[in-house]
């Protein structure tokens, strides 16, 4: 039986999760950039604030239960609108059934497996950490020169081609010179001179 302080602290954390959800904001890449689209919070610190306090918490009421482990692997993959409610759906299993479940002992047979799944993981998750991190620093250039307004248009141009990307690139190019001679080369300059791109290019 869950205490009814820990009860309280899991529905706050699951009541943050609801709400939060439905602002996660559908992104489309730079123009150019090859790559579908993605998914963010406006404000991402309240998130990873909330994703803290909600792995220290699993972890000091459910201790051994494999169902915390569960919740730390979907956290560290791509933010996307199932991925934050499979989140959810474990924090409410866990107010739902609060009794600890154990995770299973893997024996010898199958360790050989564990060791090429968590090597195969770990690749992955650099991989995407990469692209992450080149896709945080796209859109940290863009953010830094575009106004939400602008945004907004660029998105709205797109939209109009049906999300036809190859066909919209004319007119995002028109689009973007029409905010000024100077944006263009503005985001050229923030995305070269980013220290992570700028020792790719030295």
């Amino acid at each position: 039986m869950m205490e009814k302080e820990a009860r309280t602290t899991l529905e706050t954390l699951i009541k943050e999760q609801k709400e939060r959800i439905p602002q996660l904001e559908e992104r489309l890449p730079p123009p150019n950039v090859i790559m579908p689209p993605y998914y963010e919070y406006e404000d991402k610190s309240y998130y990873t604030k909330w994703l803290q306090r909600t792995n220290r918490f699993l972890y000091t009421q459910f201790p051994g239960d494999k169902d915390v482990d569960n919740f730390e692997r979907i956290s560290k993959k791509e933010l996307h609108p199932a991925q934050q409610k499979e989140l959810l759906a474990i924090l409410e299993a866990f107010l739902e059934y609060p009794d600890i479940v154990e995770k299973e002992n893997p024996n010898r047979s199958n360790r050989n497996i564990n060791i090429n799944t968590n090597i195969s993981n770990t690749n992955t998750q650099s991989q995407q950490q990469s692209q992450q991190q080149t896709i945080e620093i796209l859109v940290k250039a863009l953010e830094d020169q575009l106004s939400i307004s602008q945004r907004k248009e660029l998105r709205q141009v797109v939209d109009e081609e049906k999300g036809d990307l190859e066909k919209a690139k004319p007119k995002l190019i028109d689009k973007i010179k029409s905010f000024g001679e100077n944006v263009a080369s503005n985001i050229l300059a923030n995305i070269i001179t980013n220290p992570a791109i700028w020792s790719c290019l030295c």
